[in-house]
């Protein structure tokens, strides 16, 4: 959905409340609790895979799965990085669908467009809680540029995984290079 949309939903969810916000062309539906953790409008994002118990995967699944697809099949991956940066600033993943869906991955966790609107709901769920609302103020803004940022690194291939995975599990920033794109090419600046 648009992040309008997203945005007033999610703020809408009264606690507890537990909705299913996305189901893949896979059968793989994206769901959405209410938690009031960190921000009055928290949530958890949650997967179920067919056949499979729900669970409540992290940005290190998100951001190991952008790397999976990178690194086996960098051309494909190359337009999914794009669509990312489209939901970034907005766009609805699902109008990219269609474009996003004709993408294939020799390895991968997740369909893209799985990747999509989980990315989607992680840039708002930090927008709540390290925005205005929330417990903790961003360095970002918006602060959903923190996970852009990491997104961002993965696509640039400038290091391991390793080392933007430890940057990620610390709550370290990723190199200022991949803070803001506009009018930078990111995949071409020295670390």
């Amino acid at each position: 959905m648009d992040i309008v949309k997203a945005n007033s939903m999610l703020r809408s969810l009264k606690p507890s409340e537990r909705r299913v916000i996305y189901t893949s062309p896979n059968g793989v539906q994206i769901t959405v609790t209410q938690t009031g953790k960190f921000s009055p409008h928290d949530f958890a994002v949650g997967l179920i895979i067919p056949n499979k118990t729900e669970f409540y995967p992290t940005h290190v699944r998100l951001l190991f799965d952008y790397y999976l697809k990178k690194v086996s099949e960098p051309q494909q991956a190359q337009k999914l990085f794009e669509a990312a940066e489209s939901v970034y600033r907005g766009d609805n993943p699902e109008k990219l669908a269609p474009d996003v869906n004709t993408l294939t991955f020799p390895m991968q966790l997740d369909e893209a467009i799985v990747n999509l609107v989980y990315t989607q709901l992680l840039m708002i769920e930090q927008d709540f809680n390290f925005g205005p609302e929330g417990n903790k103020k961003s360095k970002y803004e918006p602060p959903r540029g923190f996970l852009m940022s990491f997104i961002r690194w993965i696509a640039s291939g400038k290091n391991e995984i390793d080392k933007i995975i430890t940057a990620a599990v610390r709550n370290y920033p990723p190199p200022v290079c991949f803070k803001d794109p506009q009018g930078r090419n990111y995949l071409n600046e020295k670390l």
